[in-house]
C-alpha cells in the first residue's frame, strides 16, 4: 500500500470504530482488521516500531535481572516478546469468532472487546491493534507463521480499498 493508502485505510478505521458503524460484531472485526494492517504497512521498522520494541525489551530484562540466578532469567528476550504477541493473536482471535463458535470451541469464542458507546473509540480494541500491528513480525512457530499468512490476506483484501473509495493508489 502507498503512504496515502495507509493514512486513508487507518483513518476509515477510526471512523469505523468511532461511529459505531454496523453492528458490534462486524465493525469490531472490519475496524480491527483494518487498522493492523494499515499499522503493520505504515509503521513496521520505522523508529516507532523500534522504540516500542526496544521498551518492551527493557522492561523485560528488568523483570529476568530481578530473577538472579534462577533459571528463567536465561529466558530469550525475543522470543518473550513474540510470546506475548502470539498470546495477544490468540486473545484476538477469541474476540472475532462468532459467538455461535462457542458450542464447539467453548468460551473461548465468547471472548468480546468491551462495546463503547457512540462517538468513542474501543480502546481494547485499539490496544490489542496496535501492538500487533507493529510487532506482529516478532512471533514466530506455528502461531508466527499464520500470523503472517493472515495478515497478509487482510492486507491483500484491504489493500484495494482506498482506491475504489477515493481513487487514492
Amino acid at each position: 500500500m502507498s503512504p496515502t493508502a495507509v493514512f486513508i485505510v487507518l483513518l476509515l478505521a477510526l471512523l469505523v470504530d468511532y461511529m459505531s458503524i454496523g453492528p458490534n460484531s462486524i465493525r469490531d472485526r472490519l475496524a480491527f482488521l483494518m487498522a493492523v494492517t494499515a499499522i503493520r504497512e505504515g509503521f513496521n521498522g520505522s523508529p516507532l516500531d523500534v522504540w516500542t520494541v526496544e521498551q518492551l525489551r527493557g522492561i523485560i530484562q528488568g523483570l529476568l535481572d530481578q530473577t538472579g540466578d534462577a533459571y528463567i532469567a536465561g529466558a530469550s528476550i525475543n522470543l518473550i516478546i513474540g510470546a506475548l504477541i502470539g498470546v495477544l493473536w490468540i486473545y484476538v482471535v477469541g474476540c472475532m469468532l462468532p459467538v455461535k463458535a462457542s458450542k464447539k470451541l467453548g468460551r473461548f469464542a465468547t471472548l468480546q472487546f468491551k462495546p463503547s458507546g457512540l462517538y468513542r473509540l474501543n480502546l481494547p480494541l485499539w490496544a490489542a491493534a496496535v501492538p500487533l500491528g507493529l510487532m506482529s513480525d516478532l512471533s514466530k512457530g506455528f502461531i508466527g507463521e499464520m500470523t503472517h499468512v493472515l495478515l497478509d490476506i487482510a492486507t491483500a483484501i484491504i489493500a484495494p480499498v482506498p482506491a475504489f473509495l477515493f481513487g487514492a493508489v
